[in-house]
């Protein structure tokens, strides 16, 4: 009788026979995935390299100014002044005035863009005759150059000969100068903001509430919901997601607003309709003080990360709609 001893011993993992084949399977897996790992830093290389010079230098050279007496008009870098140029934004009344009227801007272009661009997109959801040529209609304002358009509607605001006024006139309501008095410069510059963007917002409503499943609206009527009851029941929570994308990216680019400032009423009267980036161009190209338009553009820049990322963490609490 054998003893136990006698038995062959067994194998460990780790001494068992490796199959040759899968070894070199996972080798040449691990080679292709190498030679698509470098196939990949060349195709993004040019706009890596593109980004670099145009945008990433540039910032890092405006931080630095700012904290100099940099002269763009001699191009003189100018001497180290460290936090003088923040200091005197903060103490002078001139930008916070602009901070202001920025943030009011956005604080009423950007609801009023989306609201009336989704009221839009909801009356035009209804297939009828002549849909397309309504929806290329108000689009048109958004692909329009500013600067043209800034101008028709400065004519037609204007006290002598305008439209708007000649309207008034004809009610009895004496003319007005909108884009040369308080508070109308301002609300002038928002309206005409309103009425270029309206029709981008509409479009990507449009998109948006083309993707909802038709089923859910029939169920909605089955249960009794009118019109108004089935856009705020369906359509408003269906399309979060877009309206957040639209709420970012308006954010960002109201931040920024300053052709129709330009245009129109070049911050009067009495810096009332200045921006922020209407401030930064006055610094840097009318009064030549660098220094301070690129302490102003960091603040800008600073004031739009803030804001965005503030949105975007609001954005991710929410609850994903899912459509089935």
């Amino acid at each position: 009788m054998a003893n136990a001893t006698d038995a062959p011993p067994r194998r460990t993992a780790a001494e068992k026979p490796r199959d040759p084949a899968r070894g070199n399977s996972a080798n040449t897996s691990s080679l292709l995935q190498r030679r698509e790992g470098r196939s990949g830093y060349l195709f993004i290389a040019p706009t890596t390299v593109l980004l670099t010079i145009f945008y990433l230098w540039p910032l890092l050279q405006t931080v630095g100014y700012s904290f100099t007496s940099w002269n763009p008009a001699s191009g003189d870098a100018g001497a180290f002044v460290g936090f003088q140029n923040y200091a005197d934004l903060v103490s002078a009344g001139d930008f916070l005035r602009a901070l202001g009227n920025t943030g009011m801007y956005v604080a009423v272009v950007v609801p009023l863009t989306l609201a009336i661009g989704l009221v839009l997109a909801s009356l035009l959801a209804q297939p009828f005759r002549g849909r397309s040529i309504y929806r290329a209609l108000l689009f048109v304002p958004y692909i329009a150059p500013v600067a043209g358009s800034a101008l028709i509607f400065s004519y037609l605001l204007s006290p002598l000969g305008g439209v708007v006024n000649g309207v008034l006139s004809a009610l009895g309501v004496p003319p007005i100068g909108f884009l040369t008095t308080e508070p109308w410069a301002l609300i002038s510059v928002m309206v005409f903001s309103v009425w270029q963007g309206v029709g981008y917002s509409m479009i990507i409503y449009s998109a948006a509430l083309s993707a909802i499943p038709p089923s859910y609206y029939e169920a909605a009527k089955l249960d009794g919901a009118g019109p108004i009851r089935r856009f705020f029941s369906v359509s408003l929570p269906l399309v979060g997601p877009t309206t957040g994308f639209l709420a970012v990216t308006g954010v960002i680019g109201a931040l920024q607003v300053f052709t129709q400032v330009y245009v129109l009423t070049q911050g009067g009267p009495l810096r009332s309709t200045e921006t922020v980036l209407y401030f930064i161009y006055q610094q840097g190209f009318v009064f030549f003080n660098g220094g301070s338009a690129s302490a102003a553009a960091v603040v800008l820049l600073a004031v739009g990360i803030i804001v965005s990322v503030i949105q975007l963490r609001v954005l991710s609490r929410r609850e994903p709609v899912e459509l089935i």
